[in-house]
């Protein structure tokens, strides 16, 4: 089994035994990771946090949270990052009212609040939204598409 889903079956399991036996403190789980995979078994993100504290209702709070997304050849395409977040781990949804920074190679894209959906790879930013596009005088002069 690989580090990440093991890593992630413990975070899962710790969290259920605190709920099992009614207590009410978090669990905490430092240096994890989390994959998502296609249909084929493709990992096509891979979530990752410095933090990870268990609640006692399934909900993670993730510090220092880092989503990368993979091409074909498992290149990486885009990371976003936020210092603090909640996962939930049914829905595979994360949310956050904190800043985020989505960066590609020809762009960055920063925020305030943000709602990341696995199941449909689509990340909303909810406010304060600013795009800094890369080498498009290139691409304008040479009227390639970006």
């Amino acid at each position: 089994m690989k580090k990440s889903c093991l890593l992630f079956l413990v975070m899962f399991f710790l969290g259920m035994s605190g709920v099992l036996r009614g207590e009410e403190e978090a669990q905490t789980l430092s240096g994890f990771s989390v994959p998502e995979y296609d249909k084929n078994g493709k990992m096509t993100s891979q979530l990752f946090g410095d933090l990870a504290e268990v609640l006692p209702d399934g909900r993670v709070k993730i510090t220092n949270l880092k989503i990368e997304f993979y091409d074909k050849d498992g290149g990486v395409v885009m990371r976003v990052t936020s210092p603090h977040c909640v996962f939930y781990r049914r829905s595979r949804k994360v949310t956050s009212n904190s800043s985020v920074r989505i960066a590609r190679s020809n762009m960055i894209v920063t925020g305030e609040g943000f709602e990341w959906d696995s199941k449909d790879q689509r990340l909303k930013i909810f406010s304060n939204s600013k795009l800094v596009l890369k080498n498009v005088r290139e691409h304008i002069q040479t009227g390639d598409k970006p």
